[in-house]
């Protein structure tokens, strides 16, 4: 008893400290719009000025009847395809005769409503600056965090005629924005309060962002003995969020509203974006079940949850940093940046493609990126128990410790512990762009 009890308690606290380190510094892998843009860059297809800009309430109201009924029967398929799904209540079900088809909508879908969802774009490195950009506040109700302080949004107006590659970037990065903020019952929002989704499953709901986990990480490959020991580490929703924003996308490309195609399209290569960093695909990378019983033996769980979050946290901002640096310097050829827009072979995207390819991937890399971590990082920041990295004033000179102490040769070494990962990204995220252009083209969209 003594041991489920434990492993219990090490799985629940470790997640929650997995949240911890990611609020208060960044989101898996940081401004997705940014680390998505050396892909899209590169594909001519997506470049030309070629999608109308057009409000969210134009497509609603424009395809209301159809989304009543296109809403009921993914709410159906969820029910009998998703595991572990909360079922939406039928009182959210959205009617094309509601009164406010945004706010009907919004809830239908089980996103935060009190967001603008308002017209926008990045700027990307290739830009011009803008004299009047976007504040954050516009975009977000949040704090900005180190990895979006310094990003510019520039505002789009009904009628212009933007990129495909800038509205998918761009969007790729909003579920960031708060989108799942407050959606459980216990999160204080009138909302949470009737979207079905129950109490917060892991995390501490009381952080800004804490809330968002269990729609930002998926735990599909648990072994038997921590799914049955914790079974609310099943219940996480980033392949629904993929299914319904995807199949939201080609409804909008087939009823001609390309822009929100496309915003749709982007909304889910976040999540898909999630699933490509190990500590959003399991819980404990680098420490398997029988490491786990033992650290619970040894009384050590503090010690374990306080490493794993502080290793969270430095892999985030390592990733944060150099990429930043090198799309500053606009270095195409550097091999961070290549290793994010390769066109090597790519799989197909199908309706195993997250879970089986995806997430099982992720999980086996975390061994070795955990590894990478201990032996490259400054043993403070990933091996002293009594460090916390979350809220240090360490993370603006990571790099500069790691040459210190570590010496060039650790950055070399994370670099390619670090290209593996954004190679993974690469992959999936190229497979999600062909799958959304493929279904363009089939719609006739213009």
């Amino acid at each position: 008893m003594r041991f489920r009890s434990g492993l219990r308690e090490l799985y629940a606290v470790i997640v929650a400290a997995l949240l911890a380190s990611g609020s208060a510094t960044s989101f898996a892998w940081s401004d997705h719009a940014s680390l998505l843009w050396p892909l899209v860059r590169q594909m001519p297809v997506l470049l030309e000025p070629a999608v109308e800009v057009e409000e969210l309430e134009v497509f609603l109201q424009a395809e209301a009847d159809g989304l009543e009924t296109f809403l009921a029967a993914e709410e159906a398929r969820a029910r009998t395809a998703l595991d572990s799904y909360a079922p939406r209540p039928e009182a959210l079900a959205f009617s094309a005769t509601a009164k406010d088809l945004r706010r009907a909508f919004l809830e239908a879908i089980r996103v935060n409503p009190t967001l603008s969802y308002t017209l926008y774009r990045q700027e990307m490195v290739e830009d011009e600056p803008i004299p009047a950009p976007l504040s954050w506040d516009s975009l977000s109700f949040l704090s900005t965090g180190i990895s979006h302080e310094t990003v510019t949004y520039r505002p789009l107006a009904v009628g212009d005629l933007v990129a495909p590659a800038y509205v998918i970037a761009s969007a790729s990065d909003e579920p960031d924005f708060g989108m799942d903020i407050g959606l459980f019952e216990d999160n204080g929002t009138e909302f949470g309060a009737r979207y079905g989704f129950g109490v917060q499953p892991f995390g501490n709901p009381n952080l800004e962002y804490g809330s968002q986990a269990p729609f930002h990480m998926g735990f599909y490959h648990l072994d038997l003995l921590t799914r049955t020991l914790q079974p609310d580490l099943l219940r996480t929703y980033p392949a629904w969020r993929v299914s319904l924003f995807g199949a939201l996308s080609e409804f909008a490309f087939a009823t001609e509203h390309d822009y929100w195609g496309w915003r749709f399209a982007g909304w889910a290569l976040h999540y898909i974006g999630d699933l490509t960093q190990p500590y959003h695909a399991q819980p404990l990378p680098g420490i398997d079940t029988l490491d786990a019983l033992w650290t619970v033996v040894r009384g050590r769980t503090d010690e374990a949850v306080q490493l794993v979050s502080n290793r969270h946290g430095v892999i985030e901002s390592y990733q944060h940093q150099r990429l930043v640096t090198e799309l500053k310097h606009k270095a195409w050829r550097a091999p961070l940046l290549l290793a994010v827009g390769a066109s090597t072979p790519v799989p197909v995207w199908g309706e195993e493609t997250l879970i089986e390819g995806l997430s099982r991937e992720s999980v086996d890399g975390g061994t070795a990126l955990d590894a990478a971590l201990e032996a490259h990082i400054p043993e403070r920041f990933v091996s002293d128990v009594t460090f916390e990295w979350t809220g240090s004033d360490e993370e603006l000179t990571l790099l500069s410790a790691i040459r210190q102490e570590k010496g060039d040769g650790a950055i070399m070494a994370m670099d390619a512990i670090l290209i593996e990962q954004m190679a993974r990204f690469s992959r999936y995220a190229r497979a999600w762009v062909n799958k959304t252009l493929a279904q363009h083209k089939q719609t006739g969209s213009h």
